[in-house]
């Protein structure tokens, strides 16, 4: 009945406690409050990296933070915040013997939160993946933006990339960037494109397994599925326009055979048969 009335129930006993365990609650900081603390502590440039930013609800991962990313003419936040009451003790119990010159009290004692000018958030962000918090415009107004462009990472890597289908070898690159040009002329966009590491794989070999189940796959069922995907294989000894069920037997395994027709048509690769000339 108490606990229906909403009355604080609890029980006494009269023996005393021998043995007990206490649970308790302590401020735990992480990446953002490392690197908060850390900007106040010297006067270097600090970095705190977030990895595709997109991925996550921003407005709610960011909550009252959103309001620091607007910084004035020297870098510092315009518009200060209130501290919570616990991590405004821990930054308090951080910097009061650790800290650099020129912090305003109320920063010092964690009772206002700002970013200092040596304080660099970066992120990144893949605008092509599909993610279920769409960021807003209001809180992509507060970052700069520098557009990566897609680039042949060859030289970079151990092992290039290439694509292999039986005994034949087509260089990745040179499908990722013709599949590119199709997909920016058809979609006018820039989300849709392949990058170098769209696949990933350490030894570089792309099998045509891979290459039809992640690569035809997302051509064919998002960024080319409202336009046509200029593949070709060979029906009835003429090349024709390719299904995505084309590239797989009726056991539902890929052919291989199939991937290089549409490949050589597509990069316009001619393979040339040994000549055998007979002297005389």
């Amino acid at each position: 009945s108490q606990v229906r009335a909403g009355m604080a129930c609890y029980e006494e006993s009269a023996k005393p406690q021998i043995n007990t365990s206490e649970i308790v609650y302590s401020f735990i900081p992480q990446a953002f409050t490392r690197a908060y603390i850390r900007a106040w502590q010297t006067d270097k440039p600090v970095y705190l990296v977030i990895e595709e930013i997109n991925r996550g609800n921003c407005a709610q991962i960011f909550g009252d933070l959103f309001q620091l990313l607007d910084r004035d003419g020297d870098g510092n936040s315009k518009y200060p915040i209130d501290a919570d009451t616990d991590l405004g003790n821990y930054i308090h119990e951080k910097l009061q013997n650790n800290h650099r010159d020129g912090i305003l009290d109320e920063i010092l004692e964690g009772k206002k939160l700002m970013l200092p000018s040596n304080l660099y958030i970066w992120a990144s962000m893949n605008t092509s993946d599909q993610s279920l918090f769409p960021i807003d415009s209001a809180f992509k107004r507060r970052w700069d933006w520098r557009y990566m462009k897609i680039t042949n990472m060859d030289s970079e890597v151990d092992h290039p990339y290439k694509i292999v289908a039986n005994d034949q070898e087509y260089k990745w690159w040179d499908f990722v960037d013709k599949i590119n040009s199709h997909i920016g002329s058809s979609t006018s966009s820039e989300d849709k494109k392949l990058g170098y590491f769209f696949v990933h794989k350490e030894d570089g070999i792309i099998s045509a397994e891979d290459f039809v189940g992640k690569v035809l796959f997302y051509l064919y069922n998002d960024a080319l599925k409202d336009y046509s995907v200029p593949l070709k294989v060979k029906k009835d000894d003429q090349l024709k326009t390719a299904s995505f069920s084309d590239f797989y037997d009726e056991k539902g395994e890929v052919v291989a055979q199939k991937v290089i027709e549409a490949l050589d048509d597509f990069l316009e690769i001619q393979h040339q048969e040994d000549n055998v000339v007979e002297q005389e």
